[in-house]
């Protein structure tokens, strides 16, 4: 790259024709009417004359360079995966945003590695959030007005061999059948507001809702969970979210066979919440009131069966981080929160 200023006379030579422009021509009416990045040609010479700027400030690219646009462009489908589309540059930037809804996934050490070349800016949303069809994902650009070749071809192969695979994805979630059992005793406009709450989250993500029963002993609990195991996808038992190792509908999960993955969570509102696997079906114990709350343990344990990913110990003990879930971190829990009419907690 060669950087050049042309003064006065030589601004309408026309020796600048090739060049790549450095700053914005303002108008008479003080508007951009050629914008930095611009490659200059024959017919800019009349914009340029009327504009008349006191001096022209260029960049002469060479064989190997790579022009903005051109880099940005190549850059976003290296580190652009499956969920993920690309649009064309605008000022120099290339965006990318969400094909469907899904849960946004981000390779946060490739990412920073990317970032690490000279020259090169890659800007994505958090990894784990729950997006909507057409969310913007993240931005790629470079920081100068063109990028040496073999500088842009590091950045390249830093995001082709990610062991983790694509930079940015998009999860699409699954169309699991939830179904419930309810082991409290509440009235009916409760039963109602619960019921509401259960279909709004499970609709969300693209699932259906199967039964939702409320036993009244063990041994209606212990058939009514036998049967959600069975028949669903995924069982969430309501109002047991309890850690007392005797209590008989968790005593009853047990003696029907269930394997426990934990007990108890890094995160509030959620800490007294567990889960087992029935059947190799997941069953998830909750407060009655996380049903009934903006944003619990709950919602991030949704998110993770929608989209598809176990709900393994390293995952459950790394929800410690962050794991206070204020309304600042509203964005890791689905826009269903802001349906719900909940209580804020």
């Amino acid at each position: 790259m060669r950087l050049e200023i042309l003064h006065g006379s030589a601004v309408h030579a026309g020796g600048w024709v090739g060049s790549v422009l450095c700053h914005d021509i303002l108008g008479t009416d003080a508007r951009p009417v050629l914008r930095k990045g611009h490659r200059l040609d024959l017919a800019d010479a009349a914009a340029l004359s009327r504009a008349a700027p006191e001096e022209l400030h260029v960049i002469w690219l060479g064989e190997e360079d790579v022009d903005e646009n051109t880099a940005a462009t190549r850059l976003a489908h290296a580190v652009a995966g499956p969920g993920v589309e690309i649009h064309p540059p605008t000022e120099s930037q290339a965006r990318l945003t969400a094909a469907w809804r899904g849960l946004a996934r981000v390779d946060a050490a490739t990412l920073a590695a990317i970032n690490g070349v000279e020259g090169v800016t890659v800007f994505t949303i958090s990894d784990g959030a729950p997006v909507e069809s057409g969310r913007t994902l993240a931005g790629v650009k470079i920081t100068a007005f063109a990028i040496p070749g073999s500088t842009l071809e590091e950045a390249e192969l830093i995001a082709a061999s990610a062991p983790r695979g694509p930079t940015v994805t998009v999860r699409r979630f699954l169309p699991l059948r939830v179904s419930a059992v309810v082991r409290q005793r509440i009235d009916q406009a409760a039963r109602q507001r619960l019921e509401v709450s259960l279909r709004r989250r499970v609709d969300w993500f693209g699932g259906s809702v199967g039964s939702i029963e409320y036993p009244d002993d063990r041994a209606a609990a212990h058939d009514a969970l036998v049967i959600a195991a069975a028949s669903a996808d995924l069982v969430i038992v309501i109002g047991l979210a309890t850690v007392d190792p005797l209590e008989s509908t968790w005593r009853g999960l047990l003696d029907a066979g269930a394997s426990i993955i934990r007990r108890g969570l890094p995160v509030h509102p959620g800490s007294s919440y567990w889960l087992v696997t029935l059947q190799g079906v997941p069953v998830i114990g909750v407060a009655s009131c996380g049903m009934f709350s903006r944003r619990s343990a709950l919602d991030l344990l949704l998110i993770r069966c929608f989209a598809g990913e176990p709900l393994d110990g390293e995952f459950l003990a790394g929800l410690g981080h962050g794991g206070v879930l204020q309304p600042e971190g509203s964005w890791r829990i689905p826009a269903y929160d802001r349906q719900l009419g909940m209580d804020e907690r």
